[in-house]
């Protein structure tokens, strides 16, 4: 099966590489503003010149979407692809909540790729829930399997169901919401412990999609990591003035791998 071609923007052509990663539903137009405040300051790279790039992952903006519903070491996989397509030995990375997701598969399948990673309010923990959520929880999934063996109106059950207690995303997936069931559902506890490379975790506190507490959890499971919270930001950290704080934080982190 024919693999989708990456769309991407490059900013710079020397210095020490970073990859940028979006997250569901985004492209790299959401990242670029903060691509842009780096490679304009590219101390990072300790030294005047920035090498980075900011990807399209499949499915979104301008790259076709995967031949088949993929799981995250598939995306990560096709990333790799990308930095052999580059010539690009070893990298940084920088993930948004799926993009996050991304980067850890890649840095644990492919250890000696990686130098270190940025992780931006990123997903891939279970959702700690009160025995009334995991209740509800139970009951939703409990209900659509009796509904995928009703022997009448099946597919009308189904998508009332869909309808009635799908997330945004999940209704806005289209061809991609069996790779959004796939990778959603993937908890990333055991590698995360294997990491090596050094982590930063950046997180806003207001964050209710994936809470801050899933973010002090990551701390404590990477081998190597340090974790910044910061008050009053949501899900999307990195937006409007936010990209120049995430830079900011971000420069400080990759110019001491540069050191």
């Amino acid at each position: 099966m024919a693999v989708p071609e990456i769309n991407a923007i490059q900013l710079g052509r020397g210095g020490h590489p970073l990859l940028m990663m979006h997250g569901w539903g985004q492209n790299l137009r959401a990242l670029q503003p903060m691509a842009e405040l780096l490679a304009d300051s590219s101390a990072y790279n300790g030294g005047d010149r920035a090498n980075i790039h900011v990807l399209d992952l499949p499915g979104f903006g301008k790259t076709p979407p995967p031949p088949e519903d993929w799981n995250t070491t598939q995306y990560a996989d096709r990333v790799l692809a990308y930095l052999d397509e580059k010539k690009i030995d070893r990298t940084d990375l920088l993930g948004h909540s799926f993009g996050g997701r991304v980067s850890m598969r890649l840095a644990h399948k492919y250890p000696d790729r990686v130098r270190s990673i940025v992780m931006i309010n990123s997903g891939g923990l279970q959702r700690q829930r009160t025995w009334q959520q995991s209740l509800r929880s139970q009951w939703i999934k409990t209900m659509r399997s009796a509904f995928k063996i009703s022997p009448i109106n099946r597919q009308e059950l189904l998508d009332w169901h869909s309808q009635k207690y799908g997330s945004r995303d999940y209704l806005n997936a289209g061809v991609l919401r069996g790779t959004m069931v796939k990778t959603v559902s993937e908890d990333v506890t055991e590698i995360v412990k294997q990491i090596k490379a050094p982590v930063l975790l950046l997180w806003g506190e207001k964050d209710t999609e994936t809470p801050v507490e899933m973010a002090h959890r990551y701390h404590s499971l990477f081998p190597n990591s340090e974790l910044i919270t910061v008050p009053r930001r949501d899900h999307f950290i990195y937006q409007a003035e936010g990209a120049h704080l995430c830079a900011y934080y971000v420069q400080n982190f990759l110019a001491k791998q540069a050191a």
